[in-house]
């Protein structure tokens, strides 16, 4: 490799650890970011699940070297707490006694890979969107008109990933897509009294056959509720949206959450 050079597209949880990791052997990264910087956005907006960080991922963030800036901010979640439509609640542990997984910002641990890398010469290009990729010369074209050539281009670009699409195009390259049936919905728990509004230390969840609810807990003491719901049906998002039809399936489902989340009709519009 006569420049040394790896460019990455996208700058979420994989490709600005992937950027570290890279830059660590000695490679001159670039990484090119379709949204703006999410530093510099005042609030987590959007949807954006909680990571159940395992060992799997804690070893990754200690061979990028950046596992002790993010323990503080880990909650350890014991097992899982289920509740049930009449408001019982049982509890399942995750493997032996002592193990658990750890509830964590999406967005936050986001925002500490970007500035990791940075710090150790990463350069990341914000508010370039893809628009088209050449895989014979491995050049890149974004929607701001500028246009780059790479020695390696790594993908990293999510769901709607450019780099894949023209692979997909490419001679005798067999791929399968499909989506699935189910969208999901954020809402978000305040404290309660100062303090946590249910039990923090494990990964909440609402089973409900063909849709549920999830919490799991933050260090501000909130809980990020997610609603796993179809997009189409007799119940989904398609059939649930004026205030009625919010409270009366809020009512039949998820009773015990309404004290909880009292502005639960608000977030879910």
């Amino acid at each position: 490799m006569p420049k040394n050079e790896i460019s990455i597209l996208g700058a979420g949880l994989v490709g600005s650890l992937l950027g570290s990791l890279i830059k660590q052997k000695g490679f001159d990264v670039n990484i090119y970011e379709m949204r703006s910087d999410l530093r510099n956005q005042s609030k987590d907006g959007g949807k954006s699940i909680n990571l159940a960080l395992s060992h799997r991922g804690i070893r990754s963030l200690k061979m990028a070297g950046i596992y002790d800036q993010i323990q503080e901010d880990l909650i350890p979640m014991h097992g899982r707490m289920m509740h049930d439509p009449n408001g019982d609640v049982y509890t399942q542990p995750y493997g032996k006694e002592g193990q658990f997984i750890n509830s964590v910002s999406r967005n936050g641990l986001n925002k500490l890979l970007i500035n990791h890398a940075e710090k150790q010469g990463v350069n990341f290009h914000f508010e370039h969107k893809c628009v088209d990729v050449n895989l014979d010369n491995t050049s890149v074209t974004f929607a701001n008109g500028n246009t780059i050539d790479s020695e390696v281009l790594i993908g990293s670009d999510g769901a709607y990933s450019m780099l894949r699409q023209k692979m997909e195009q490419s001679d005798r390259f067999n791929f399968q897509q499909y989506y699935i049936e189910h969208g999901y919905k954020e809402l978000k728990m305040e404290p309660r009294n100062g303090s946590f509004a249910m039990e923090p230390n494990y990964l909440h969840i609402w089973p409900r056959g063909n849709f549920m609810l999830i919490a799991l807990p933050n260090p501000d003491y909130t809980f990020t509720c997610t609603l796993f719901f179809p997009f189409e049906g007799t119940l989904s998002f398609a059939s649930v949206k004026e205030e009625l039809e919010i409270k009366s399936f809020f009512e039949t489902y998820f009773s015990d959450v309404i004290d909880l989340i009292p502005d639960y009709v608000d977030q879910f519009q």
